[in-house]
């Protein structure tokens, strides 16, 4: 049987908006999993080994590939003084969400869509959830520009 796989898709808040931080070649970091821990425990872990602040993880998605499950996480650090040798910086831009079947996933998934909608998850989880409110306090009005998709999908703005 194969171990779940893990990856990290490392977001800092910047003053121009929501910065991604990415191994060079990569897309994501990826994370060891011990079963013995907890999978959350296991990216905060390999996220601060990067000598980054990780102050919120919030798993995003999952998918098959290579015959491995792959669990993928966003994480927020605080702004980083440098960045870790190897790694890139990029913007984070807007995309359309992926969409699938009723009974499986969409045929393709590319990583700007698992972001996009994190993101909006968390738009939606940061007026909900108590502990994201307050983890993510300082991102409200860079996740503001994210429309909750369960308010998106009820063609009605939050909070009417």
């Amino acid at each position: 049987m194969n171990e779940p796989s893990l990856e990290a898709v490392v977001l800092y808040l910047a003053d121009d908006g929501i910065r991604h931080l990415y191994p060079a070649g990569q897309q994501t970091v990826a994370a060891q999993w011990d079963p013995d821990l907890d999978p959350h425990e296991a990216i905060i872990d390999t996220v601060a080994e990067l000598g980054l602040g990780p102050f919120m993880v919030h798993s995003t998605s999952w998918r098959v590939e290579r015959k491995l499950i792959v669990l993928t996480f966003l994480v927020a650090v605080e702004r980083p003084e440098r960045i870790p040798n190897g790694y890139e910086v990029a913007l984070v831009a807007r995309a359309e969400l992926a969409r699938g079947y009723a009974t499986g996933p969409p045929p393709h998934v590319h990583l700007s869509q698992v972001v996009e909608h994190g993101l909006r998850h968390l738009a939606w989880l940061v007026r909900e959830d108590g502990a994201i409110h307050h983890a993510l306090a300082d991102w409200s009005r860079a996740l503001s520009e994210y429309e909750p998709e369960p308010f998106r999908a009820f063609g009605r703005e939050p909070g009417s």
